[in-house]
């Protein structure tokens, strides 16, 4: 293989096809010795999501049309927990008293609107 180049220019981090829905990922790293959280993700609801809680961005990488097709981030340690998942968890169950008070509060909220737009 050929690793001389012509010119000193780095090669633009472009992506040559559109990743299928079953290629796009989300992983997350915790560097120990640093003591922060690395994220890289292709799915855009997980960068959205990401930017939206402040991590911070490190890099991006790009389609040849100019649309993002990664990016990654960094964060401190507090900012992601890992959780127990438990999907047999119960649902907790309103008393029939709380759900008397809590609509009769939203019928005379209801009302009160109804009031201010007459």
């Amino acid at each position: 293989m050929n690793t001389k180049r012509l010119n000193n220019n780095e090669a633009e981090e472009q992506g040559e096809h559109r990743l299928e829905k079953a290629e796009r990922e989300t992983h997350y790293i915790f560097n120990e010795a640093d003591g922060y959280w690395i994220a890289d993700s292709t799915l855009p609801r997980d960068i959205h999501k990401l930017e939206k809680q402040h991590w911070i961005e490190t890099s991006v990488q790009y389609y040849k049309d100019g649309t993002v097709m990664a990016k990654q981030f960094k964060a401190p340690r507090n900012c992601l927990s890992p959780r127990d998942y438990n999907p047999n968890k119960p649902k907790r169950e309103m008393s029939a008293e709380h759900k008397a008070k809590v609509m009769e509060a939203l019928t005379k909220s209801r009302e009160k609107k109804k009031q201010n737009k007459n």
